[in-house]
C-alpha cells in the first residue's frame, strides 16, 4: 500500500509541475509550411510596467523558435493594429491571404511581468494563441499557458522561448 501511495504522489507531482498544457490540434500544418507569425497584442494588465512592447518581443520568439528547426517557416509580420488592438482571427487571416501565407498565427499576450534578480519574486509570462489555416479560416490549433519561472534568473522573454518550443514540437 505504501509503495502505490508513493507512485501517485510522484505521479501527481510530475503532471502538475512538469507538464505544460497541451497544443490542441484539430488540423495538420503540414511540415515545410510557410507560417506567418503577426505580432502578439500586448497584455493589457494596467499598471504593469513590461507589457508595453511584450506583443513584439512574443512575436519575434516564436518566428525564431520556430524557424530554428526544418519542421517550417516562419516569417514574422507586423501587426495591421496597434499593439493593444484586438485583432479577430477573421481579420488575420484577410491580413495574411493577401500576403499569399496558407498559416498564420494570431495570438495575445496575457501576461509579461519582469522583476530585478534577487527580490524573491518571480517573473511571469502568458499566451493564448491560434494558428489559422488561411483558405477558410479553420482553427488548425489551439494553445494557452500563463507560467511562473522556476528562479530568480529565469526572464518572461526564457519562459515564452520554452511555450514556443512546445507548440513548434507539438504540431
Amino acid at each position: 500500500m505504501n509503495l502505490r501511495n508513493l507512485i501517485i504522489s510522484l505521479l501527481s507531482l510530475l503532471i502538475f509541475t512538469g507538464c505544460a498544457p497541451p497544443v490542441v490540434k484539430r488540423l495538420d500544418v503540414p511540415r515545410g509550411t510557410e507560417i506567418a507569425i503577426i505580432a502578439f497584442r500586448d497584455c493589457t494588465i494596467a499598471g504593469q510596467k513590461g507589457c508595453h512592447g511584450s506583443g513584439n518581443i512574443t512575436g519575434m520568439i516564436f518566428a525564431r523558435v520556430f524557424s530554428e528547426s526544418n519542421k517550417f517557416r516562419a516569417v514574422p509580420l507586423s501587426r495591421p493594429v496597434g499593439p493593444n488592438e484586438v485583432l479577430t482571427d477573421d481579420d488575420a487571416v484577410d491580413f495574411a491571404r493577401k500576403k499569399g501565407f496558407q498559416f498564420v498565427l494570431n495570438g495575445e499576450v496575457d501576461e509579461y511581468y519582469s522583476v530585478s534578480p534577487m527580490t524573491f519574486r518571480v517573473d511571469r509570462a502568458g499566451v493564448s494563441l491560434r494558428i489559422l489555416r488561411v483558405s477558410d479560416g479553420s482553427v488548425a490549433a489551439f494553445f494557452h499557458q500563463r507560467k511562473e519561472a522556476g528562479s530568480n534568473f529565469a526572464t518572461p522573454d526564457g519562459l515564452i522561448e520554452d511555450m514556443a518550443v512546445h507548440v513548434r514540437d507539438s504540431l
